[in-house]
């Protein structure tokens, strides 16, 4: 093991795992504000705007998605990117998504079956979609069959990059939750009218979605300057808070 891994190693064991917990501790207490700030402070004219497409909310949930994807494309080299392109795809897609491109530019949503039963939808425009739902899928596949088992190590392990990814899978559950139980209630004769406060818990929730992934992506590629001073002998292993 050469001395750029052993500080690898040492890294990923010592610093950064107390290191990450803690900014994952910071940004839960931020989403709790990002709910407080419209519920307790906000008058109604800035209550619209705030949750509004294009609002501020929307910008930074899409421009969290470009930081993980800006980092994977500094740290991971040609080939592994080339390899691993569904993490790429993945992550512009969930981007794409949280500025409604799904439905921006196509007669319905590429995710209803309305676009491609409807005789009205030129089949170009199905063909488009199509392609872009099974390009989806084939990305989600490759990530689960690739990434599963060492998420579910990192887990046991409490290592700080998969439990980073379990609290963004977390939020995005929740947000789906809050997002569908109107419509899912009302089999059970549960007739519940969306309220702008559930509207803020799931905005924010789907914000935190990119902010814990960033946090994940940082947890696993270690800056290359703590990794120099590491391996240099400028820090020790006991002494992990000197890297910067």
């Amino acid at each position: 093991m050469g001395e750029t891994d052993m500080a690898w190693s040492e890294r990923k064991t010592g610093y950064g795992k107390g290191h990450y917990f803690n900014q994952m501790g910071l940004a839960l207490l931020v989403l709790v504000f990002l709910i407080a700030l419209p519920l307790a402070f906000f008058p109604e004219d800035i209550r619209k705007f705030y949750l509004s497409e294009g609002g501020p909310i929307e910008v930074f949930s899409a421009a969290g998605y470009l930081i993980v994807v800006a980092t994977l494309v500094r740290e991971m080299s040609y080939r592994d990117l080339l390899k691993r392109w569904y993490l790429v795809a993945v992550l512009i897609a969930m981007c794409l998504r949280e500025l409604d491109f799904h439905a921006h530019f196509t007669t319905h949503n590429i995710t209803k079956t309305t676009l491609y039963v409807s005789p009205d939808v030129p089949l170009l425009e199905k063909l488009i979609g199509a392609t872009v739902v099974i390009a989806l899928g084939v990305a989600f596949y490759l990530l689960l069959k690739n990434g599963f088992r060492s998420f579910v190590h990192g887990l046991r392990h409490g290592e700080a990059t998969a439990v980073a990814i379990a609290a963004a899978i977390g939020c995005a559950v929740l947000s789906k939750v809050i997002d569908g139980a109107p419509s899912n209630l009302t089999f059970l004769g549960i007739h519940l009218t969306r309220i702008y406060t559930s509207t803020v818990f799931e905005e924010i929730l789907e914000l935190g979605i990119p902010i814990f992934l960033a946090i994940a992506a940082f947890a696993a590629f270690p800056t290359q300057d703590g990794l120099t001073k590491r391996a240099s002998g400028q820090v020790t292993p006991n002494n992990p808070r000197s890297v910067t």
